[in-house]
C-alpha cells in the first residue's frame, strides 16, 4: 500500500495544479486540462532522476488504471438519456454511422497504409470516432497498451481535433447549413468535448446545444464498443493460443457501471449541486489519470511509429469533417 502513495500524490498534485492554473492563466482556458495534465507529467518525468521515477511507478500505474476507470465511471453523470430526444433518430443513427465507419476505416488504413499495429491504429481511430482522450484511455486497459501508443493517440486527438473546432465556425460562413445542422456536424466531426462546446458557441447557443449532445451520444457509444473490442481481443488471443496474454484481458465493467450513473443521472434523484461535484470529481480524476500516464511516457519511444499515426489521423480528420458534412446536410 505505501508504494503506491508516492506515484498517486504526484499525479493527484499535477492534476490539481493543472485545474488550478486554468482559472488563473487566461490563456489555458480554452485547452483541455487532460492534455495539460499529460504534458506537465511528462515535463516534470523528464526532469526527475531515475531513482525517485522507479519510486513513483507503482502509484502511477494504479492512477493510470483504478483511478481513470473510476473517472468514466463517473463522468456518466454529465449525460441523460432524455435529452437526446432534441437530435432525434437521425441525430442517433448519425453518430452510430459515423462511429463505425471511423473505427473500422481507422483500423484498415493503418495497419494496411502505414504499417501500425493493431493496437496503434485502433487508439487513434477511437480518439478520432468517439470522445478523444478519454476514450483512447478507455480503451488501455482493454487491449494493454503500451503507455507511448495511447500518448500518441492523445496527441493526434489535440491537434485534429483543435484543427477542427478553429475551422468548423469559419466553414459555417460558406456552407447553407442551419444552426441546428451545424450543431449536427460539429457534434458528429470534432474529436473533444470541450473542442465541440468551443466550435458551437462560435455560431448560436442553438448550435452549441445539438452539437454537445450529438457528441454526448457519440461518449454513450464508447461502451458498446469496449464490449465488442474486449470480445474481440479474447478470441483473437485464444485463436493465438496466446494463454499468458489471454489472463490480462479486462473485462470492461466500468463500461457497464457508466451506463448505471447515466441511468441514475436520467432519473433525476439526486440533487443539482451533488451532480456537479460528482461531475467536477470525474473531471479531476481524469486529469490525475492523464498525469500519470504523461510520467509513464518516454518522449524517445513515442517517435517510433509517431509520424504514421498522425498520418492516420490526418485522414481521419478528413473523412470526419466530409462525411460529418453530408451527414449533417440531410439533418
Amino acid at each position: 500500500m505505501k508504494n503506491i502513495i508516492p506515484g498517486l500524490l504526484a499525479s493527484m498534485g499535477i492534476a490539481a495544479t493543472v485545474l488550478w492554473g486554468k482559472h488563473q492563466v487566461f490563456f489555458l482556458e480554452t485547452i483541455s486540462p487532460l492534455l495539460i495534465s499529460i504534458a506537465l507529467g511528462i515535463v516534470i518525468s523528464h526532469a526527475l532522476p531515475n531513482v525517485w521515477k522507479s519510486r513513483l511507478t507503482s502509484g502511477l500505474n494504479v492512477a493510470k488504471g483504478t483511478v481513470l476507470r473510476t473517472a468514466i465511471v463517473l463522468y456518466g453523470f454529465n449525460i441523460t438519456f432524455q435529452a437526446f430526444a432534441d437530435i432525434g433518430l437521425y441525430g442517433v443513427l448519425s453518430a452510430v454511422t459515423m462511429v463505425a465507419t471511423i473505427l473500422c476505416v481507422g483500423v484498415w488504413l493503418g495497419k494496411r497504409l502505414f504499417g501500425l499495429d493493431t493496437e496503434q491504429s485502433l487508439l487513434v481511430a477511437a480518439g478520432s470516432a468517439i470522445c478523444g482522450a478519454a476514450a483512447v484511455a478507455a480503451f488501455e486497459p482493454i487491449i494493454n497498451a503500451k503507455p507511448h501508443k495511447v500518448l500518441t493517440a492523445i496527441s493526434t486527438v489535440v491537434v485534429f481535433g483543435t484543427l477542427s473546432m478553429l475551422l468548423l465556425p469559419t466553414l459555417f460562413e460558406l456552407v447553407p447549413l442551419t444552426h441546428h445542422q451545424y450543431g449536427l456536424w460539429a457534434g458528429i466531426s470534432i474529436h473533444e468535448v470541450a473542442q465541440v462546446v468551443v466550435a458551437g458557441d462560435a455560431i448560436s447557443e442553438s448550435a452549441a446545444h445539438i452539437a454537445v449532445l450529438e457528441k454526448m451520444f457519440r461518449v454513450v457509444l464508447l461502451v458498446p464498443v469496449l464490449l465488442i473490442v474486449a470480445i474481440w481481443t479474447k478470441s483473437r488471443f485464444q485463436d493465438s493460443n496466446i494463454s499468458v496474454v489471454e489472463k490480462r484481458i479486462t473485462v470492461p465493467w466500468f463500461a457497464f457501471l457508466f451506463i448505471g450513473v447515466i441511468v441514475i443521472n436520467s432519473l433525476e434523484i439526486l440533487p443539482s449541486s451533488l451532480i456537479d461535484i460528482l461531475s467536477n470529481v470525474a473531471t479531476y480524476l481524469l486529469c490525475v489519470a492523464m498525469a500519470a500516464l504523461g510520467m509513464l511516457t518516454h518522449i524517445s519511444v513515442i517517435k517510433q511509429g509517431g509520424l504514421q499515426a498522425f498520418g492516420l489521423a490526418a485522414i481521419l480528420f478528413v473523412l470526419l469533417l466530409v462525411a460529418g458534412f453530408g451527414l449533417a446536410t440531410f439533418g
